[in-house]
């Protein structure tokens, strides 16, 4: 049977994360028509890409996974290159707020391609053992399947094989390192680019051109389950709590809408503490929760918030919507507008006002909320099956496969 590889900087069943379950998801989407292999490292935990899991292979629900020693994880020294880079790159527009875009007069354009991949190299996590193998194997495989712009696993791994033989799926989001010239390097030696949304691909085209591609996005879980049972009412977050995923931005907009309008209405958390959980008495943090844990509070909550700004898919927003559970986002993140505007299955808002003004508008209308349920379930139905997504799946990986 013809070979397919998947590479992705971490897998493992604690692990929480995007681009960690669309990696898993398409290996076992391709399990069936090819012989696939997970290549990824022996870490778990981003925050020093420590080496914990043992290294070699192992057979998993038909997949084999390989796990390489981290040979440098990330340091202290790596906080200091990320702190030189926001300094170099801030670009602010007339109201102070960060303008990513535009950034041809910051004096971030003066990084040299070497040290930007110093950048990369050193936040992790990087693995000599893991490069070498694919510098030697790559010819034994019809296509390889890097997952995630951002990691070296990524970047230099991409590096090993000739161009056009590898396939490139960046989850791509507007923030600061997507704007290194190496990361367009790279993705143009990529025989194509899988993209989640037309959000991320009309990102993409404005940092790295015009490159061949498609959408291929990720199937979604859409069984109805019961809804959890609850005291009161309340909005649900699942995911990262982060800074980078708006979380602390979150917790400050509830807190101060309680203060504004009393009521019974908890904020309840289910996911890994990366900062710390706010302690007020109408803030619950859950922890990690299972599957069926999590679709059962979706499917209780009033209203799913999304927060964050850097988005290029959020498997979680669609599950919820798959819960006929309405959602508040964020309207920084374009891929989170275009769900709610294309759905029309929530509010978006820029702001605390307009935070406070559209949960108001929301809870205050109850035949509102179950259309916005409504039409959020059938968004995700009639768009994000597994079939769907294999089919364009698989077309993706014959055209590389053609081509060598």
């Amino acid at each position: 049977m013809k070979r397919v590889a998947v590479i992705v900087q971490r897998h493992h069943e604690s692990v929480v994360g995007g681009s960690e379950a669309l990696a898993w998801q398409y290996a076992t989407l391709l399990k069936d028509a090819y012989d696939v292999e997970l290549l990824t490292t022996t870490a778990i935990d981003i925050s020093e890409w420590a080496n914990v899991l043992p290294e070699g292979s192992e057979i998993k629900e038909g997949v084999r996974v390989r796990r390489f020693k981290v040979s440098l994880g990330r340091t202290p020294y790596w906080g200091r290159l990320h702190d030189r880079l926001v300094l170099d790159y801030r670009p602010l527009d007339a109201q102070g707020r960060l303008q990513f875009r535009n950034l041809k007069t910051t004096r971030y354009q003066k990084w040299s391609l070497s040290f930007q991949e110093e950048f990369i190299r050193t936040q992790g996590p990087y693995s000599a053992s893991l490069i070498e193998f694919l510098r030697q194997t790559w010819a034994d495989y019809q296509a390889i399947i890097f997952v995630t712009y951002l990691y070296p696993t990524t970047y230099f791994g991409l590096l090993q094989v000739p161009t056009g033989s590898g396939l490139l799926v960046p989850t791509l989001h507007n923030e600061a390192p997507a704007y290194f010239s190496a990361y367009k390097h790279a993705a143009h030696r990529a025989h194509s680019i899988i993209w989640l949304t037309e959000a991320e691909r009309r990102l993409g085209e404005d940092l790295w051109g015009h490159t061949p591609g498609r959408v291929v996005s990720m199937s979604v879980e859409t069984g109805l389950r019961k809804p959890a049972q609850s005291s009161g009412p309340y909005l649900l977050y699942c995911g990262r709590i982060d800074p980078n995923k708006g979380c602390r931005q979150m917790f400050d907009y509830f807190i101060r809408y309680k203060k504004d309008f009393p009521s019974g209405l908890r904020l309840v958390l289910a996911g890994k503490d990366d900062i710390p959980v706010p302690e007020d008495a109408d803030i619950e943090f859950r922890g990690f929760v299972s599957d069926e844990e999590k679709y059962g509070l979706m499917a209780g909550a009033k209203l799913f918030l999304m927060p964050s700004p850097n988005e290029s898919f959020s498997i979680v927003t669609l599950e919820a919507m798959a819960q006929r559970t309405p959602v508040l986002a964020y309207g920084a993140s374009d891929v989170l507008a275009d769900h709610i505007k294309q759905s029309g299955a929530g509010r978006i808002y820029g702001d605390y006002p307009s935070f406070a003004a559209a949960l108001n508008s929301m809870l205050s209308n109850n035949s509102e909320l179950s259309a916005m349920g409504e039409m959020g379930r059938e968004y995700v139905v009639s768009r994000y099956t597994k079939e769907s997504v294999r089919n364009a799946l698989l077309e993706a990986v014959e055209e590389c496969a053609l081509s060598k």
